[in-house]
């Protein structure tokens, strides 16, 4: 009977069995032998996940403390400086005081203020009358979550406290025992009068859109290491500039087209204003496309394989999601980590696109947004030059 088993094939199952499991054995030693001789991908495995862990525990905040308000007091007067103080110990804001409404709203255009407050003069005749006052409150409404926390600051002006503070003791001019609230706040919210968030995150997807194509056609150089043709381009008279050109520029192109689509979508499906100039918006794309392409040709220099290439440009991109402010404002994050986000291009981009979108700044304000792309591709730039220079030697 068991004779006629195995002659059927069926006793032989088992051992199959066991040679399958023991050729699986053998492939995932080899894979592990593989990993252990990669010391890079080694170090991209463990390091780059609990870099990014930590800096995402301490960076990521939604709030933000010690707002600018911009003030601008034309009573001058005791009640005023209550007024002023009150904002800065209940409200959170840092209080920066100027002289003209003018300069309010220039304040807040500069993103230098995310709050404008003016308080008229006269303010304490008509709290002395029980007479309420309104003062012009301007919010800059860029970034809804910075807006919203700057509407919630300011709501201390008209609290029970701020009225009990505003109390005007004469024994000749007695206070009602009912009286009005002597604040009444009259709110604009300037450049996205909605608070839409489609208008805040759209121009910052423009720029994603830019870094995830780039990055991953940004990689030609690694490509020709791994498929061992790159003695071929040593070989020819091309110089180690004209080839980081040749490898960048159909990449460029690539991305200018999707840049394209993604504004044109932007604008007519999603209706995003672009206040500014065109030609403007053209250009810091540009240079932003340049300084991301050198970025990722430089990774692909310095990579041996595609997937180390792949996990570099992989932690860049979501350091850059993460810490431009594309999401989380920069300014709650911890001041010894915001330095991080000024050694990012997407930070510099999100700035311009943002101002001259919504806020339709001329270039003239943007210049050292343009100059610090221009500044990254050169440099990532030069970075690839050297590294072939060093690599064909």
């Amino acid at each position: 009977m068991l004779l006629c088993l195995d002659a059927t094939g069926l006793g032989g199952l088992p051992a199959a069995h066991r040679a399958g499991m023991r050729a699986l054995r053998a492939v995932i030693r080899k894979e592990f032998i593989h990993i252990r001789r990669d010391p890079r991908l080694v170090g991209y495995v463990v390091v780059l996940p609990v870099i990014v862990l930590l800096l995402f525990g301490f960076a990521l905040r939604l709030r933000v403390d010690n707002l600018t308000v911009a003030v601008c007091d034309q009573d001058r007067t005791f009640f005023s400086s209550e007024i002023k103080s009150h904002l800065q110990q209940e409200g959170g804001l840092y209080v920066t005081e100027v002289d003209a409404p003018e300069t309010v709203r220039e304040l807040i255009w500069t993103g230098k203020a995310h709050l404008g407050l003016v308080i008229p003069p006269g303010f304490s005749r008509r709290v002395a009358d029980n007479q309420q006052t309104t003062f012009m409150l301007l919010v800059d409404g860029t970034m809804p979550t910075l807006a919203q926390a700057a509407l919630y600051g300011a709501r201390v002006l008209t609290d029970e406290d701020m009225a009990d503070r505003l109390t005007f003791d004469d024994p000749d001019h007695p206070s009602p025992a009912v009286r009005k609230n002597p604040i009444r706040l009259d709110q604009t919210v300037l450049f996205n009068p909605h608070l839409r968030d489609s208008d805040f995150f759209l121009p910052g997807t423009m720029g994603i859109v830019i870094m995830l194509v780039s990055l991953s056609l940004a990689t030609g150089i690694v490509r020709e290491k791994e498929q061992q043709t790159i003695e071929q381009l040593w070989a020819t008279p091309i110089s180690r500039l004209a080839l980081v050109a040749g490898k960048m520029i159909p990449c460029a192109a690539v991305t200018v087209l999707d840049f394209v689509v993604a504004l044109a979508l932007s604008r007519w499906v999603f209706a995003l204003p672009v206040r500014g100039s065109l030609l403007a918006v053209a250009a810091l794309a540009a240079l932003f496309i340049a300084s991301v392409l050198a970025l990722g040709t430089f990774v692909s220099v310095v990579s041996e394989t595609q997937l180390q290439a792949h996990f570099i440009n992989v932690f860049v991109f979501v350091v850059s999601i993460l810490m431009s402010g594309f999401i989380f404002p920069i300014e709650a994050m911890p001041r010894w980590l915001q330095p991080v986000a000024s050694a990012l291009p997407m930070t510099y981009f999100l700035e311009a696109i943002r101002g001259l979108t919504l806020k339709g700044m001329p270039t003239t304000h943007l210049l050292g947004d343009f100059a610090a792309l221009a500044a990254f591709a050169l440099l990532f730039g030069a970075l690839c030059t050297v590294g072939l220079k060093k690599q064909a030697a």
